[in-house]
């Protein structure tokens, strides 16, 4: 079969002629009448010439030529007719049409027609996959380079991180900290908790990207992330006795009787689906526990999973020295027997509350009780 070829007229001695000059070089020849379904039919793409009797079809041309550029087809347009003024020429050949063949030189050259515009197509072709091909490339160089960018991006965090809280033994403000090092560039949160403990102290750190919680919403928030630990760890919380921080710290705190803010379902464990939850341990022991809620709700993905992995053991390797601190600060300045504080503890209780008064500009009063036989007691 060789290439076919679509006329559009309703000339039934143009479609005779047409058989007559092109069906016998070999091309396939199929004839349309004007209707509604030429623009479904001159987009299936199968056509490698498409004749138009311009007498017929006149202005609509112009309409099909954007048509086929559009959905970038392949085939070559050329039409032909006689009623058609010098500038008409012009501007059907600059909009796209191949060829423009007077009526009374059909006979004449349409065969050379043919072959010099599906030349011209071949070519065209040939571009057409040309910049398919650059596209291509050229969306996979786009993709690498959004890819370098977030691996650079994850790089440069993880160094700030492990420099701002890798052997900060003070864990007090460990979360905006973790902020400060860039984690918001990382990851897209609506919500970002750490839970830990120092000494026998239970601390939760909570961050929102809301302007507004009510309290409400906010207890429950912190009952949910204190059972997701226990879940973890089987260690019971007590949420009164928890030091709790919120950030940022121009959160607006509402009352019950407004109802907007973060919005919790009761029916979820944590009030929110698809929670991130990562563990802080070490030994398999643990020690606390980081909790990201993604805006997108996005399940962690293998990247992601190797960051969390990351940042979850710098956290958990800091945890670990700032509990051994202060553990070993409290054995020098508390006895080991009865567990009260000894002379260099009671040196560091007095001058911290020295300077609270000073503080507060608030007396201060020191009580002094001489227990006698004390050694007997000890």
């Amino acid at each position: 079969m060789g290439e076919r070829i679509l006329i559009i007229s309703n000339e039934k001695r143009d479609v005779e002629l047409f058989e007559g000059i092109l069906g016998s070089k070999g091309f396939d020849i199929e004839a349309i009448s004007l209707s509604d379904e030429i623009e479904e039919t001159i987009l299936k793409d199968a056509y490698a010439v498409i004749l138009g009797d311009y007498d017929l079809i006149g202005n609509r041309s112009y309409n099909w030529i954007k048509i086929l550029q559009e959905n970038r087809s392949k085939s070559c347009f050329i039409l032909y007719g006689e009623k058609i003024k010098s500038d008409e020429t012009s501007e059907i050949l600059q909009k796209g049409v191949y060829g423009f063949i007077p009526r009374g030189l059909l006979s004449e050259r349409i065969y050379d027609t043919i072959l010099s515009g599906l030349e011209n197509r071949k070519a065209f072709v040939e571009i057409l996959g040309m910049i398919d091909e650059l596209r291509v490339v050229n969306e996979s160089l786009k993709r690498e380079k959004e890819a370098l960018r977030t691996k650079n991006q994850e790089l440069g965090f993880i160094n700030r991180l492990t420099s701002e809280v890798a052997y900060d033994l003070d864990w007090n403000g460990i979360l905006p900290k973790v902020l400060d090092a860039g984690l918001l560039n990382v990851f897209d949160v609506e919500l970002l908790s750490i839970i830990y403990r120092i000494d026998s102290k239970w601390n939760l750190a909570l961050y929102l990207s809301e302007k507004e919680i009510n309290n409400e919403t906010l207890e429950r928030l912190k009952r949910n992330i204190v059972d997701r630990y226990f879940t973890l760890s089987k260690e019971s919380i007590l949420i009164k006795e928890m030091t709790f921080q919120l950030y940022p710290s121009n959160l607006t705190i509402m009352n019950k009787s407004r109802q907007t803010g973060v919005k919790v379902s009761s029916s979820s464990p944590i009030s929110f689906s698809k929670p991130w939850i990562l563990p802080l341990t070490l030994a398999n022991k643990p020690l606390g526990m980081l909790i990201i809620l993604p805006k997108n709700k996005e399940e962690l993905k293998k990247g992601k999973k190797e960051l969390m992995s990351t940042i979850s053991n710098i956290l958990a390797m800091s945890l670990k020295n700032a509990q051994e601190y202060h553990r070993l600060k409290e054995m020098a300045v508390t006895d080991g027997l009865t567990g009260i504080y000894n002379h260099k503890g009671f040196i560091d209780l007095t001058q911290r509350e020295f300077q609270r008064a000073r503080r507060y500009n608030k007396p201060l009063s020191l009580v002094m009780i001489d227990v006698d036989g004390f050694k007997d007691i000890n």
